[in-house]
């Protein structure tokens, strides 16, 4: 299904009902499709076709949700460009993406003229808070007063391309993975097997709405249970709870990073008033698990996996056996005639693994992205026989859980043995004075890799390099246990509150001012 068609079905059965809640704002169905329906009369007066591009430069606000929905119903393509982006991040997207517009804000208007230099196919910036009609800026409330509530019929298919979202480029240029509408809406409708929402049901997105997670998940998910959203500007962990109880939030997506910082704040925080029965997040180690289920009292806290190239591709089932540090079973959708998701584990070769092997994951779903823009080497390369090759290490048990082991990228290579900077980093986590860990690998004197470990310990927490070891050592084979071990008041984070490991990688003299266990280990004899 398309997704003005997928939409459309949910307003005229709710037309009264509150369906986006922001700050003091209520906005019902009927309402949020009357605006979508006005920016795209708007688009249309610009000149935008079917299938072209437009750039949104947006955080999570309410315009973000209307130009999305009004590019989707006239056929036109949405790319998010991450709002932390510098203006050679962005100019990479805007410009590979072939966009003719840039929807933003005031804050981001420096960059966005920067941009429409750069780009002479940009004909115009619309802003959306900000009052002006200069240098190719237009005001997105003035075009968009003046439009009529209704839209005349467009053809648009489910499989006619909806949004171009491109990976993180950790590794190189971005790759801009190519989805059609159909991938959204049977994405959202797999969201209700996944997190089992209704029409009573309120999601609560602290994520971006530049990434996937809040887009597919969040979004197309609570539209497909003909629920409510709750949009949150920007994460906060001190106003996480105020904001639950205040909205009465049911439901929200959560990464691991986020967990533990939620864990970790004071519990005079915390609001056990609140309604939060489903809180679905990635990587969840047992110690956030337990405080999300005992302290905070959250019934079904669950585990699961997907890409940018192909969401939602397993998780925990809920109300099932949970398995701590498993990704789950594969993805079911609501029509039991469709199959969702299928995983395997293979050798380099591509031959199945039996369980318990680790290999590479790769995955099956008729939401996988239709390839990488203007990549088609690239996208042979992640797409083979209908299989995406995810990159990742992995392994199954004998009843099909799957478990995440790390990115093959995140493999440290030590002494011949192979590393995951996930296990380790799990770990270190552990101690209770610990808020979190980004393992690195650091170039050896003799070639392949060394193990560092940078850690943020919590507020007041005191904590020593040679504690760190002495903790790891009866808990990992000698060969995992870092070498080089550095304190950080924080560490750099992406959008999504990521560590950004690419980041620490490229710092100048990372060593220098780290400690070496070579000479502790020797003291104590081991």
């Amino acid at each position: 299904m398309d997704i003005r068609r997928f939409l459309e079905k949910r307003v005229e059965k709710n037309l009264n009902k509150i369906f986006l809640y922001y700050r003091d704002a209520k906005i019902s169905y009927n309402e949020f499709d009357n605006k979508i329906n006005q920016v795209a009369n708007g688009f249309l007066k610009l000149g935008v076709k079917k299938g072209e591009r437009i750039c949104l430069m947006l955080p999570n606000i309410p315009e973000f949700l209307f130009s999305w929905f009004a590019l989707a119903k006239i056929g036109a393509v949405m790319v998010p460009i991450n709002i932390n982006f510098k203006i050679n991040e962005a100019n990479y997207i805007l410009s590979h993406s072939e966009a003719i517009g840039l929807v933003t804000t005031k804050d981001y208007l420096d960059i966005a003229f920067e941009l429409k230099k750069k780009n002479k196919r940009v004909k115009w910036i619309m802003v959306v808070d900000e009052d002006i009609e200069k240098d190719g800026v237009i005001s997105f409330n003035r075009i968009v007063d003046s439009m009529p509530k209704s839209l005349k019929g467009i053809d648009i298919k489910d499989d006619d391309l909806a949004s171009i979202i491109y990976t993180s480029g950790t590794t190189g240029f971005p790759k801009g993975a190519m989805h059609v509408h159909r991938n959204l809406t049977m994405t959202g409708e797999a969201f209700l097997v996944r997190t089992q929402i209704g029409p009573d049901d309120k999601v609560m997105v602290i994520l971006p709405l530049f990434h996937i997670n809040a887009q597919f998940y969040s979004t197309m998910g609570a539209i497909a249970a003909e629920a409510s959203l709750i949009l949150i500007k920007k994460f906060s962990a001190s106003r996480f709870w105020e904001q639950a109880v205040r909205y009465q939030a049911t439901e929200f997506n959560f990464i691991g990073a986020i967990g533990r910082i939620l864990a970790s704040r004071d519990i005079k925080e915390f609001r056990p008033e609140h309604k939060i029965r489903v809180a679905y997040g990635a990587l969840i180690t047992p110690d956030v698990y337990e405080v999300f289920t005992k302290r905070f009292h959250i019934p079904h806290v669950i585990d699961g996996y997907g890409l940018t190239e192909v969401p939602g591709v397993s998780q925990n089932p809920i109300g099932g056996v949970i398995k701590m540090r498993s990704i789950g079973l594969p993805a079911k959708h609501p029509d039991p005639n469709i199959t969702f998701s299928e995983m395997k584990i293979v050798d380099d070769n591509g031959k199945e693994l039996p369980s318990y092997e680790k290999g590479e994951l790769i995955v099956k779903s008729p939401v996988m992205m239709k390839g990488y823009f203007k990549d088609k080497g690239k996208t042979a390369e992640a797409i083979k026989d209908g299989w995406f090759y995810t990159g990742d290490y992995a392994y199954k048990d004998e009843d099909g859980y799957f478990f995440f082991v790390d990115r093959k990228k995140d493999i440290i290579r030590r002494k011949g043995e192979n590393i995951s900077a996930t296990e380790v980093e799990s770990i270190i986590n552990a101690h209770p004075s610990v808020l979190e860990t980004a393992v690195i690998a650091v170039p050896a004197e003799l070639g392949e890799d060394e193990v560092m470990a940078l850690i943020v310990l919590k507020d007041n927490a005191r904590l020593t390099p040679e504690d760190v070891i002495d903790w790891c050592w009866d808990k990992l084979a000698t060969f995992k246990i870092p070498r080089y071990i550095q304190f950080r008041k924080q560490l750099p984070k992406t959008a999504t509150e990521r560590i950004a490991k690419y980041i620490l990688k490229k710092e100048k003299d990372l060593l220098k001012n780290a400690f070496d266990m070579e000479s502790y280990i020797k003291s104590k004899g081991r």
